[in-house]
């Protein structure tokens, strides 16, 4: 059993375009959220301790450290998401999952995010 991007919102108190990724770890489960902060999640979908917050490990959360594949190249990682209309934004995107998952985490930064344009972004991270 894994634990779903749904279930992580839920244990989180987050909503489900917040969580970026779910890794399955020896205690449970890495849960990596829009700002790129890492909490551990139990195989129950309870947080294992509220004030275990760490960092994501090393490079762009969207993008991973290191391929599974040695053969498998990797996307550099996205640093910079254009701050402009949201049809900049998805131009900038140009249908790229991972750009479009970096957009989308900062899109979810904003103050108030815009809600059709993190819709479009969660179509295209979903591929």
């Amino acid at each position: 059993m894994s634990l779903s991007r749904e279930q992580a919102a839920q244990a989180l108190g987050m909503k489900v375009r917040e969580i970026i990724a779910v890794d399955r770890v020896d205690s449970g489960y890495a849960v990596t959220t829009h700002d790129g902060q890492r909490t551990l999640v139990d195989a129950h979908g309870q947080r294992v301790d509220r004030d275990a917050v760490h960092p994501a490990p090393a490079g762009d959360p969207v993008t991973p450290a290191t391929p599974a594949d040695p053969a498998t190249p990797v996307a550099p990682a996205v640093t910079e998401v254009p701050d402009g209309t949201a049809d900049a934004v998805l131009k900038w995107v140009d249908g790229d999952p991972q750009r479009a998952q970096a957009a989308l985490a900062a899109e979810n930064a904003r103050e108030k995010p815009r809600t059709t344009l993190v819709e479009a972004l969660e179509r295209l991270t979903q591929g």
